[in-house]
């Protein structure tokens, strides 16, 4: 069976997907080295996705997770939102293109 057969959904945010990705003996030790493989997976593929309209980057204070979001059209940049993570704060850190 597959291992996201095992995964409850309640435990995935509303918006993840479970995927399987292979590895080979080497990149298996480089991603083992990664804190947060799948945040770091998602941080690369947003990296290549060209953006009609600035993008904002968010590090959470407390679970350090990363993620990126659009301008909201009624707020407007915010400095603080909820972490999608775990829910805590999460800081504006930067600006992608």
């Amino acid at each position: 069976m597959r291992a996201h057969k095992f995964i409850s959904n309640r435990l995935l945010e509303v918006t993840m997907r479970p995927i399987n990705v292979s590895l080979d003996s080497t990149t298996w030790e480089l991603a083992k080295g990664k804190a947060n493989f799948s945040g770091w997976v998602r941080r690369k593929l947003l990296e290549e996705v060209k953006f009609s309209d600035m993008v904002y980057q968010y590090q959470c204070n407390t679970c350090h997770y990363s993620f990126f979001q659009k301008k909201d059209r009624i707020q407007g940049i915010m400095m603080a939102v909820d972490c999608l993570e775990c829910g805590k704060t999460a800081m504006k850190t930067g600006v992608t293109e």
